[in-house]
């Protein structure tokens, strides 16, 4: 058998990249059936001229015919656009409901990061503000509304707002808007993570509140002392809300939980997949191009390889 797995150099060059298809000693074979489109993490790659192979979310099935999530180790966390694929004993496979679509099942990667920031909080906070409202923005601040939280999503996009009302977040700001809040927010996830989004959300919380930065750190103008300043004035907690940081038996734990959510219709995802298309390169490069070029209208799309 020959594995296909799809490769960028660059947005314009889009191919196959193809290889006799082992299968090392302890390892699980998944052949796929739907993957998932990650954009904030995917473009980047894509455009840069460098080959790259993304993609870290995966739905197939295992052996014995068995529907699975993949939750990939660190190790085996890119690549995941493919037809076939040998998974570690380090990697998570979890057994999906026959009751639960594929194209939602991806989702759970999402709730996963989004949980990743509550999991680290400790107490349950009441007054938060998610930072972003992209697919892993939209999902964090769906959660913290299943929680009992009351929630502001923050996004320049009106159309990214307008989804987010669709997905149950009532209050939705734009980032000048919520530069106006000061010292009321009990915890901000910040999957922007960078020169203006930090110090707002340093502004915006109360004394001892927390930031999980779920997005990866960008470089850009902003001085230590301009966010150290309301750190060390009022005694906030910054950390990091990188998913991977999670224990497995956590990760387990919030993968499961987003199973019984997603089937109860608790996280609507609808609103966010904008559409599922068939595994030829024509069509995923047309994809990638539309979620690059028109972000306010292409928010996630799935892969099916079936």
């Amino acid at each position: 058998m020959r594995q296909r797995t799809l490769t960028f150099a660059g947005l314009d060059k889009v191919y196959w990249t193809e290889q006799d298809f082992v299968v090392p000693d302890g390892f699980r074979t998944i052949t796929m059936e739907m993957t998932t489109v990650s954009p904030g993490t995917e473009l980047g790659g894509a455009r840069s001229g460098r080959p790259s192979q993304p993609g870290y979310i995966m739905t197939g099935r295992d052996e014995k015919g068995r529907r699975c999530f993949v939750f990939p180790s660190m190790a085996e966390s890119s690549g995941a656009h493919c037809n076939i694929r040998a998974l570690s004993p380090q990697s998570l496979l979890l057994p999906l409901p026959d009751a639960l679509p594929l194209e939602r099942a991806g989702f759970l990667r999402f709730i996963n990061i989004g949980m990743h920031a509550y999991n680290n909080h400790g107490v349950l906070p009441l007054h938060i503000a998610v930072i972003g409202l992209g697919p892993v923005g939209n999902i964090a601040a769906q959660i913290g509304r299943v929680l009992g939280c009351e929630v502001i999503g923050v996004d320049p996009s009106p159309k990214r707002r307008d989804i987010a009302k669709a997905c149950g977040i009532n209050t939705t700001l734009t980032p000048d808007e919520f530069g106006q809040i000061d010292s009321a927010l009990d915890f901000v996830i910040d999957t922007v993570a960078g020169s203006t989004s930090l110090p707002a959300a340093a502004k915006a919380l109360k004394e001892g509140g927390a930031c999980s930065m779920v997005g990866i750190v960008k470089d850009g103008p902003l001085t230590a002392y301009a966010l150290c300043k309301q750190i060390w004035n009022k005694n906030l907690l910054f950390r990091s809300g990188w998913e991977m940081k999670n224990p497995p038996a956590l990760t387990e734990r919030n993968l499961r939980r987003g199973i019984q959510w997603l089937l109860a219709d608790y996280i609507h995802t609808k609103p966010l997949l904008s559409g599922v298309i068939k595994a030829d390169l024509e069509s995923i490069a047309a994809t990638y191009r539309k979620l690059n070029d028109d972000p306010e209208n292409n928010v996630c799309y799935a892969i099916d390889w079936r």
